[in-house]
């Protein structure tokens, strides 16, 4: 999957590279989950910790670009390309539904990143047949909250402090269409153009 990576510049002038993830980003998913602020951990994973279980983070890295398709920003700025962010989709069993997430760093936020990466799964999801997305964010995730919203979330179930939403594929598509971001988002139209999955039904279908 690396060769539909590309790079390209966002509004606030960052390098970056965006690529499917996969095994080989195992230390980049242990180092940006230790980067993100207690806060920010505990709005993505419920959960205040520095680290996560080594049995998740296999989990995260398990990407196969059908049942878990995920993209992340690798800052070129910094050595070792370290993740800036990523967003996945992880499909409910043999469904055409998968399970939202996305995460981006701090001090990384309001730069487009997460439109950008969830733009680039969107197309991947519907090549693999995923047509319905759902996702959880606490009430308190006012930014996740309005991102969902933007692109055609609908609530549909509350428990506690947590919002379960729940998308059309193709709005998304649409909506992130609408919004952009900027010559990032034609430089990946342009590289998911020139590297094309051949689209895939799912087996219920």
């Amino acid at each position: 999957m690396s060769e539909r990576g590309f790079s390209t510049r966002l509004n606030a002038g960052d390098t970056v590279f965006l690529r499917p993830i996969g095994p080989q980003d195992r230390a980049r998913e242990v180092e940006i989950i230790s980067r993100f602020s207690e806060h920010s951990r505990y709005l993505r994973f419920f959960s205040g910790a520095p680290t996560l279980p080594d049995a998740v983070i296999d989990q995260l890295v398990a990407v196969d670009g059908y049942t878990h398709i995920a993209w992340g920003a690798l800052d070129l700025d910094v050595t070792g390309a370290p993740l800036m962010g990523v967003v996945r989709a992880v499909r409910r069993g043999r469904s055409d539904e998968a399970d939202l997430a996305m995460g981006v760093l701090d001090c990384h936020h309001g730069k487009g990143l997460a439109r950008l990466l969830m733009a680039a799964v969107v197309h991947d999801a519907l090549a693999a047949g995923i047509t319905r997305f759902s996702a959880e964010t606490l009430a308190e995730n006012a930014p996740a909250r309005k991102l969902f919203k933007a692109i055609g979330a609908k609530a549909a179930g509350r428990d506690g402090n947590v919002v379960t939403y729940a998308f059309d594929a193709r709005e998304v598509a649409a909506r992130l269409g609408e919004i952009g971001a900027g010559e990032a988002m034609e430089d990946l139209r342009e590289a998911l153009a020139a590297h094309p999955l051949p689209r895939r039904k799912t087996a219920a279908a």
